[in-house]
């Protein structure tokens, strides 16, 4: 399978939330190492819950995919909603295992498996959001 599939280049035009968020957002930034993706993280947490967010992305269409697939469930969502989603996703990159039904939303990224290099950049925001609450849990 071909990574840059119509969906996922279709995906990476709807990335939403795309700008920056005024003070006194937080601002996290990840970069995959492999292929040089980076992801700003504009947010603000409340009660431990992504309370609003904004971001910057400069990554391949399978990394602005992952935001266009992953930014829509990110408002209200806490870090144990993230740290399951690293799991199921890193699952989907690196196996042919059927997704569960509760995670078929991220389906279209597995266009990525074969390509491991893009990997760390269809992480990005997934990683991003971690860091944000784990920042805004360390900082209490």
């Amino acid at each position: 399978m071909l990574p840059y599939t119509d969906e996922i280049l279709g995906l990476s035009m709807q990335i939403p939330r795309l700008g920056a968020l005024p003070p006194p957002a937080a601002c996290t930034e990840v970069v995959s190492p492999v292929c040089g993706s980076r992801l700003t993280l504009f947010s603000r947490v409340e009660a431990g819950k992504i309370a609003d967010f904004a971001w910057g992305i400069e990554a391949c269409a399978l990394g602005q995919a992952s935001c266009a697939v992953i930014g829509p469930r990110a408002l209200g969502a806490e870090a144990g909603f993230f740290n399951t989603l690293a799991d199921v996703l890193e699952k989907l990159l690196k196996s042919d295992d059927t997704l569960p039904e509760a995670w078929s939303w991220l389906a279209p990224l597995a266009a990525a498996r074969s390509v491991p290099q893009r990997h760390g950049s269809v992480l990005l925001p997934v990683r991003a959001f971690q860091r944000a609450l784990s920042s805004s849990a360390g900082s209490k």
